[in-house]
């Protein structure tokens, strides 16, 4: 078996202190006398480190070559990464959703406009059906340039201006999330751990807490359970933790992500969610 006395918690400049979520975790794996220690990806990484674990990188969306070059440069030195490599690559552009619907997982329906292509965002809507939409970055994070789309020559022309400068997915606006909420169901070594539920603020459509979203401990149905590990099974990812984001429409879970490069876990409303963690990370390393 191997020991692991020294973990990398790997962040961003603005969090190098992590988040409460994984200073919970930090605190279990003390106890088990591992020690872990903050690593600021766009700085040099400490001496001594046994493994990595990406928690808080949340600003990799806006240096997506630099974040991919680190990734790169972690494989060759032979250091443990978690997610692993490969995984990271994947889920980075959430194209992946196009993948794994065509493996049969409902999805929230989903176009992909490719930057410098000449699509028009009417033109779109109106094939697709839809009287609104959701326009996203392929490449995002935190609702980064994440806004609410209509018919309007304004929209088209904002739609045009972002079109220039990424390739973005365009989704049909849910009322369901702003009712219901969004599921986050977290996994850890592909078992099924805990769930919450993301709420926005009234009158908007995101769920982040920076925009005034809310969450809020929930028990899922079985179904809804069994529907996100699908997804992730269908996703045929190596992962070590995972988070399945979806909204129930018509009785049955439309997967939003899979989130499998830097996910908050939200371990503090589900107690032992932080020992299931650290249980889920030292059985992957130890192997």
């Amino acid at each position: 078996m191997r020991r692991i006395g020294r973990l990398g918690f790997v962040t961003s400049a603005e969090l190098r202190d992590l988040t409460p979520d994984d200073r919970s975790v930090v605190q279990v794996l003390a106890a088990r006398a591992v020690e872990v220690v903050p690593v600021v990806w766009t700085e040099p990484l400490p001496p001594g480190l046994d493994a990595l674990v990406l928690r808080s990188t949340w600003d990799y969306h806006l240096r997506l070559s630099e974040f991919l070059a680190w990734v790169d440069a972690v494989e060759a030195a032979r250091i443990p990464l978690l997610n692993p490599p490969a995984t990271i690559r994947w889920n980075v552009d959430k194209r992946y959703l196009l993948e794994v619907e065509a493996r049969g997982v409902p999805i929230v329906p989903t176009r992909h406009a490719s930057r410098g292509s000449d699509i028009e965002l009417p033109a779109l809507l109106q094939a697709a059906g839809w009287a609104e939409a959701v326009v996203k970055p392929s490449v995002s994070g935190g609702a980064f340039e994440t806004w609410r789309a209509g018919t309007g020559d304004s929209d088209a022309a904002r739609f045009a201006r972002q079109l220039d400068r990424m390739d973005c997915l365009v989704q049909p606006f849910v009322p369901e999330l702003a009712a219901e909420g969004e599921w986050s169901l977290l996994f850890f070594l592909g078992a099924y751990s805990h769930a919450v539920l993301k709420r926005p603020e009234r009158g908007d459509f995101r769920v982040q807490e920076e925009f005034g979203g809310v969450v809020v401990p929930a028990e899922a149905a079985p179904a809804i359970v069994e529907a996100a590990a699908r997804a992730l099974e269908a996703a045929g990812q190596d992962t070590l933790y995972a988070r399945v984001d979806g909204v129930v429409r018509g009785g049955r879970l439309e997967v939003m992500e899979l989130e499998l490069v830097e996910p908050s876990l939200f371990l503090g409303p589900s107690p032992e969610a932080a020992e299931r963690f650290a249980d889920a990370l030292l059985e992957r390393l130890r192997g």
